[in-house]
């Protein structure tokens, strides 16, 4: 199958197109909303600790609660377990449109928000994952997850625009009604997809004695002990150089927010490049060579960066670096989906998410605490070329998680 029928497959499916479109809605609310936190936080206080401890928040809580909501998903219907938490994120939406209109909200109610928030997104992200495999044909699973991630990342870039819009036409209260009211989306898209019908669930036991299960289970499978691994390195040394775009933007390019908006839209338009790129690819062996070459690249390109005095090649860079780090992490999660057994799969999601989905908010701390002891230059440097030599030693180890091969 030659890759743009990969891609018309995946879109010719109606489950797929009725999930993405959905999921497309309520993204383009969640992305609108974290501009709203963010600015509501820094409007309540003025105070930069403030907002670092509400992003910290909404982070945290995926690292920590992450793999439980995995081991809780193996255990529940999906399409049921999406229902049920898509609601509590709506739910919460509309109390922070409550409290903003009201003029009833602090910034110690913003941080409990906050929290809740990120609880019941850490809630979230594996069935996100999952439902993917459970919409789509093993065949177009590639290519469903490369297009998710390309509407994830138009979401990432339109979302924040329409979250502007609000705020200076309405109010701040008015971002988190939009976002309250974008969920009907995917809701609407959860009645009416149809779902692959599940495997039969093992024994049920204890929620601690199950996470323990499916940890061994991790650490006893050296594909997907090693996705994991890289997954950790490539968010945390290359994509978390990325948090420091602003700083990169003002210090060392001398650009300000127009040159921070110019390097976030080439990185975004290079994502979707690397998205698109991953869709088109037509075996198991092609997947697995462009994960090797994209997270090796990655940390290749963060080194370059830093040592980067020209804002147009800063341009490219950060280009490369959006086009590397989602073609890693797209190929990285297509191998490991394609690994795992069925039993497992909420909780081998349940880490991935920790790594990938939190990684680069923990990667973006450390960087910019290495960055106030060592500068911007040489932090990026030192952690572009860590992760190209870890990212080196792992795949020469040999990078395993086979997918489906339909060559």
């Amino acid at each position: 199958m030659s890759g743009p029928a990969r891609t018309r497959g995946a879109l010719s499916d109606r489950n797929f197109r009725v999930y993405a479109i959905g999921n497309t809605i309520s993204w383009l609310g969640t992305w609108a909303q974290r501009v709203g936190i963010g600015w509501l936080s820094w409007e309540l206080t003025h105070r930069t600790a403030w907002v670092g401890a509400i992003s910290l928040a909404q982070l945290l809580p995926v690292v920590l609660f992450g793999p439980l909501f995995g081991t809780l998903l193996d255990r529940h219907d999906h399409r049921r377990y999406a229902l049920g938490v898509n609601m509590v994120l709506a739910l919460l939406a509309a109390v922070l449109y409550l409290l903003t209109a009201s003029h009833a909200m602090r910034i110690e109610l913003l941080l409990l928000m906050a929290v809740l928030g990120g609880i019941a997104n850490s809630a979230y992200q594996a069935v996100r994952l999952a439902m993917v495999n459970d919409v789509v044909q093993p065949v177009h699973l590639a290519s469903a997850i490369a297009i998710n991630s390309v509407l994830f990342n138009l979401s990432r870039i339109i979302g924040p625009a329409i979250a502007g819009i609000i705020i200076l036409r309405q109010s701040i209260a008015g971002v988190f009604a939009f976002n309250a009211l974008s969920f009907l989306g995917v809701l609407a898209a959860l009645f009416i997809v149809r779902l692959r019908p599940p495997k039969a669930a093992g024994v049920v036991h204890g929620l601690l004695a199950e996470s323990r299960a499916g940890l061994h289970y991790v650490l006893h499978h050296a594909g997907l002990r090693q996705l994991l691994l890289l997954s950790a390195i490539t968010a945390i040394l290359g994509r978390g150089v990325y948090e420091m775009l602003p700083a990169f933007a003002d210090l060392i390019f001398r650009q300000g927010s127009v040159g921070l908006a110019d390097l976030t839209s080439a990185a975004g338009i290079g994502a979707i490049a690397g998205a698109l790129l991953l869709a088109r690819l037509r075996t198991g062996a092609q997947i697995r060579g462009a994960t090797r070459f994209a997270t090796l690249l990655l940390g290749v390109a963060v080194a370059v960066f830093g040592l980067c005095v020209s804002f147009r090649m800063g341009l490219l860079l950060a280009g490369v670096i959006g086009f590397s780090g989602v073609l890693g992490s797209i190929g990285l999660q297509v191998l490991l989906q394609s690994a795992i057994d069925e039993r497992y799969r909420g909780r081998v999601l349940g880490l991935w998410s920790a790594t990938n989905v939190a990684g680069p908010g923990i990667g973006g701390a450390l960087a910019g605490s290495l960055a106030q002891l060592f500068g911007l230059r040489s932090m990026a440097v030192a952690s572009g070329l860590l992760c190209s030599l870890l990212v080196a030693w792992i795949t020469l180890r040999g990078l395993y998680g086979p997918v489906h091969d339909d060559s």
